[in-house]
């Protein structure tokens, strides 16, 4: 709902940014963790919907500890909030860097530049309802091509 009529920069956001994909659909070599890393991964889930885990370097740094994402929590997941209220629910280094991926890159970024998504400049009619406290229905393609010349 904050984001109401806004236009993403990057249109796939939270599941990705631009050409980096935040929540993986497969694991991540384990051996790029580095401590306070950690990535979100959609893993298939007994004969029920998929859930999302967040995998960082276990305590050991040899091995990855992989932690179920409660359904609750979905809507959330994509604050500062959450973050650090993860945190402070374990033991050991705060997590603070999420991965993205590309076909062959690997991204080590902090978790508020994930989290504050970038938006374009707004149609005007969008931001006169916004102001207003309306969400407007989405604005024809024709119009949005026109103002963003």
């Amino acid at each position: 709902a904050q984001y109401c009529g806004l236009l993403f920069r990057h249109e796939g956001w939270p599941l990705c940014i631009h050409e980096r994909i935040v929540i993986q659909l497969a694991s991540i070599d384990w051996r790029t963790l580095q401590p306070g890393d950690f990535y979100l991964q959609v893993v298939p889930y007994l004969k029920k919907s998929p859930r999302i885990v967040l995998k960082c370097l276990a305590k050991d740094k040899h091995n990855v500890e992989e932690v179920v994402i409660p359904e609750v929590s979905y809507t959330s997941i994509f604050t500062l909030e959450w973050l650090s209220a993860f945190n402070g629910e374990r033991m050991g280094i705060a997590l603070e860097n999420c991965l993205l991926t590309t076909d062959d890159k690997i991204f080590r970024v902090p978790w508020d530049k994930v989290v504050n998504p970038e938006f374009i400049n707004k149609p005007k009619r969008i931001s006169e309802a916004l102001v207003n406290g309306i969400c407007p229905s989405p604005v024809p393609q024709e119009d949005l091509r026109s103002d963003l010349e």
